[in-house]
């Protein structure tokens, strides 16, 4: 997974707005399939997490593998995640 320098900035002013510490990546079951889908979280006793580009990540094996392909990044101002294992448009 990367996650872009400007993506980060956005990142982190969320985690600071929502009282996180971390982003979340979890599989979550959509008309497609299973897809990853991040939050902003709290970690809890015990957990441990990826750093990647400065930005602590919690997640499961599962969610690992998939965000292997996972980039996040800006648009426009926004954040997007581009997905190089899914093609664009989605398939819904």
């Amino acid at each position: 997974m990367k996650i872009t320098d400007d993506a980060k900035v956005i990142i982190n002013d969320a985690l600071k707005a929502n009282n996180g510490d971390c982003l979340k990546a979890i599989m979550q079951k959509s008309c497609c399939g299973e897809s990853i889908y991040f939050t902003v979280a709290k970690m809890k006793a015990g957990e441990t997490t990826i750093n990647i580009n400065g930005i602590p990540v919690l997640m499961d094996s599962k969610a690992q593998a998939k965000a292997e392909g996972v980039t996040i990044k800006t648009q426009s101002g926004k954040l997007i995640i581009e997905d190089a294992n899914k093609p664009a448009g989605g398939c819904c």
